[in-house]
């Protein structure tokens, strides 16, 4: 589903989130960016980022430890 994928297990905030500012600015529109991510501050950030951004979370699931954030960049 995600046309790419971007591995931030293990790094603490901002970088998740710098990280991901980075991919998305060299996708397409409609492309989707699947995060994973371990700091649970993502929870908060990712969201909050979509909103200012105009990006669009589709979804989001954890599995134990790790989160999977899945983006639609705008």
């Amino acid at each position: 589903m995600a046309d790419a994928v971007l591995d931030c297990r293990g790094m603490r905030c901002p970088r998740p989130i710098v990280e991901m500012a980075k991919k998305m600015r060299v996708m397409d529109s409609g492309q989707f960016l699947e995060l994973w991510v371990t700091d649970k501050v993502a929870l908060h950030d990712v969201p909050a980022w979509c909103k200012k951004t105009g990006n669009i979370l589709s979804s989001q699931e954890q599995e134990e430890e790790q989160l999977k954030f899945f983006v639609k960049k705008a």
